[in-house]
């Protein structure tokens, strides 16, 4: 297969010259450059001189011969010297930080000892130290995917396999409540499965949105109409405020992924009322929608990262209620691309509320 030549050029000569080489051969051009210009001017006063001051030409070229064997050599020992000092100064911290750098794949680097000789060795340290960090914390993020997702999939699991063998051991147990149970853990390994897409779909830039003109307050009043005897059974309150019907402009099926994962989030982390409180409101062109909780609430020095997907809240992994513990992030995403405004207002002890403003449809 035939190289792309400026490729193959660069890996020619990177592969085989180093940093002090080539500073040692780009001097070594200098200095032949300045001794050629010294031989030609030398030529050039030589003639002035013996016709000026008719002094033999000879005798002149003995003395302009030592002179300038004298300045070559002074030129060869200063490039000599310059050279070394400029080639071991310039790559030694590079070296360094290459081998440094080596340790990357670990998500480990440490500073090299000659990092701040320059500014711009310097940089790229502070760079080198930041790419440590946050690949360190893609390696918690994994860690922790991979535990609260296994967390989250083994219980559903448990539950189908359990009812699963008591409907087949005991007919008695063949029943259309059980059965029930079985629907409904299958579809919550199906949401949580979605959303795992979904994460990984948002976070390679491949989600394409579908923005039209739709009904706000309708699917609000079904997704918490389908939420509350979702959660009835296990005592959840959802209620929503009565609201004039809005329209907005967005992506129905993803705003509705959005109210569903801060359903969840708000039901996973309410109070023990168990109750999660819906508003929508008109905020001038705008519709905002809160969705608020009767839970704890976040420490006001977590709020910044709330929505960070590196984010670890201090309290443990909770199994979410509905979702799969993926939500804040990929409503972050969703939002994001809708250019939509967001956040979150919280006071520990009182609850939380989430909320994004959406722009209303003409």
């Amino acid at each position: 297969m035939k190289k792309n030549n400026l490729a193959y050029r660069e890996e020619f000569f990177a592969g085989r010259l180093g940093i002090r080489s080539k500073i040692l051969i780009y001097l070594a051009v200098l200095a032949g450059f300045i001794i050629s210009t010294v031989w030609m001017l030398q030529g050039v006063l030589l003639n002035s001189v013996s016709r000026g001051m008719n002094v033999p030409l000879p005798q002149l070229n003995n003395a302009v011969r030592t002179q300038f064997l004298l300045t070559v050599g002074a030129i060869l020992l200063a490039t000599a010297l310059v050279g070394f000092t400029m080639a071991r100064s310039i790559s030694e911290p590079i070296i360094e930080t290459n081998e440094s750098a080596k340790e990357l794949s670990r998500s480990r680097y440490s500073r090299p000892p000659h990092s701040g000789g320059y500014r711009e060795i310097a940089e790229l340290n502070d760079t080198l130290v930041r790419a440590a960090e946050d690949l360190g914390k893609v390696e918690d993020l994994q860690r922790e995917l991979i535990a609260n997702i296994s967390h989250d999939l083994r219980t559903p699991l448990t539950m189908i396999v359990g009812y699963a063998e008591a409907m087949r051991d005991i007919p008695e147990e063949v029943t259309p409540e059980n059965m029930q149970i079985i629907i409904d853990e299958t579809s919550r390994l199906s949401s949580m499965v979605n959303e795992v897409l979904d994460f990984s779909r948002l976070r390679t830039g491949n989600l394409e949105l579908e923005e039209k003109p739709f009904s706000l307050t309708e699917q609000i009043r079904e997704i918490v109409g389908r939420v509350s005897r979702m959660t009835a059974v296990d005592g959840y309150t959802v209620t929503m405020e009565p609201a004039e019907d809005r329209r907005v402009t967005g992506d129905s099926g993803r705003i509705s992924q959005v109210l569903y994962n801060l359903l969840g989030n708000a039901l996973t982390y309410t109070g023990k009322d168990k109750t999660v409180r819906v508003v929508q409101r008109d905020i001038g062109t705008r519709v905002r929608v809160e969705i608020s909780d009767s839970g704890e609430g976040i420490p006001a020095d977590e709020l910044p990262y709330i929505w960070d997907r590196y984010y670890r809240s201090r309290e443990n992994h909770r199994r979410a209620v509905i979702g799969s513990g993926l939500g804040l992030n990929i409503c972050r995403s969703i939002l994001e691309k809708h250019g939509a405004e967001y956040g979150v207002k919280s006071t520990e002890g009182q609850g939380t509320t989430f909320w994004f403003d959406l722009p209303r449809a003409a």
